[in-house]
């Protein structure tokens, strides 16, 4: 999966959003005191400790101290390309899913506790990137993004299910795609690519370096297991992963927006075809036949690189459409067809209007 090759090839054939040269800049720019001390003073004071042992309540007291010691550290790291030893070792600790089988590891989920210095660092590069997001990111993408919530998208999908429930002849499909582990199997080398949409320079290099030889050392029943390398994914705990991860994941989304062959639901001048809150995606379609074999192709291909593969047992979809061309889709497609309702960020959204 780790061809550069092929992920230039796949990153050349979409339009991609860029920054301009302007915003490029002000994002490698000097890392300052003042927004040192703004991530200092947000730090929650009793999170779990990485390790470190420190807590944010210190950070914040000897602050003062504190902060020109950062403001040496931080300039070089910006120019070296290469992080203190520290800022590479995590400790993980596994939080089960709820409603799962405990003794499957796959039902687990890690998170990174990290040292708070690091923290500090990757705070101050996502907020600068935060400034731009929105000129990298499509409008559908809500996840982790400011002034936006949940229940938008899903009240597009129920506007849409609304605008299926009134036409008669209806030929339409919802799919709620889910990933498999998105967050840990992700290709740090293909992430790194995907970030030239607007990351260059400095900025680019210290985020090259975080993901360079990070380590961590799993807590399992309280004892910590020898450290191990982390070659893919991103580390969930990790100011920066919400935007690492949709900026990777806004390739596969240009790719299905840009896709003829995938129709988009027409709702008066408005095309309809995706919703995402991070890795969470819906997607309404017109002519079900035809559009899933191009968009299986496209995950495919995506998958090839990107490691960003779907879990096709979890992904579940409304079917609107007459009972011959239903019961031919049910025997070719690989979602699971839900006849009364689909759960999306907790809401059971249904599919008629009457049974909401």
């Amino acid at each position: 999966m780790d061809n550069p090759e092929e992920m230039d090839k796949l990153l050349d054939s979409y339009n991609l959003p860029k920054l301009n040269q302007e915003e490029i800049d002000n994002l490698n720019r000097a890392i300052t005191s003042k927004e040192i001390e703004a991530v200092i003073t947000i730090i929650p004071k009793n999170k779990s400790l990485g390790p470190d042992h420190f807590i944010g309540e210190l950070n914040q007291t000897f602050r003062e101290d504190l902060i020109p010691v950062l403001l040496k550290l931080f300039p070089n790291i910006r120019e070296d390309g290469t992080l203190p030893n520290a800022f590479y070792k995590d400790n993980v600790t596994l939080i089960p899913n709820p409603d799962k089988d405990n003794t499957q590891k796959e039902n687990y989920r890690p998170i990174s506790l990290m040292n708070i210095d690091a923290k500090i660092l990757n705070k101050i590069l996502a907020t600068r990137i935060q400034q731009y997001i929105r000129k990298i990111l499509h409008y559908d993408q809500m996840g982790f993004i400011p002034g936006t919530l949940g229940w938008f998208n899903i009240c597009k999908s129920i506007s849409v299910i609304y605008h299926i429930n009134k036409m008669r002849g209806q030929n339409h499909m919802i799919i709620s795609i889910a990933a498999e582990k998105a967050f840990d199997k992700l290709q740090q080398p293909f992430m790194i690519k995907t970030l030239k949409m607007g990351i260059e320079g400095n900025e680019l290099n210290i985020i090259k370096a975080i993901y360079d030889k990070p380590t961590a050392k799993i807590i399992l029943n309280g004892q910590k297991l020898n450290a191990i390398p982390l070659r893919t994914g991103t580390r969930q705990g990790c100011p920066l992963l919400p935007l690492l991860f949709n900026i990777v994941l806004e390739v596969l989304a240009r790719a299905v927006r840009q896709e003829k062959g995938i129709k988009a639901i027409q709702i008066g001048s408005e095309e309809e075809k995706l919703s995402l809150f991070a890795d969470n995606m819906i997607l309404c379609i017109e002519n079900p036949k035809e559009s899933i074999g191009k968009l299986l192709e496209m995950i495919n291909n995506n998958n090839k690189v990107a490691a960003y593969k779907i879990n096709l047992k979890n992904s579940i979809a409304f079917l609107y459409s007459n009972n011959e061309l239903k019961k031919e889709l049910k025997n070719t497609i690989a979602f699971a067809i839900a006849t009364k309702r689909i759960k999306y960020l907790g809401i059971n959204v249904t599919k008629e209007v009457k049974d909401l």
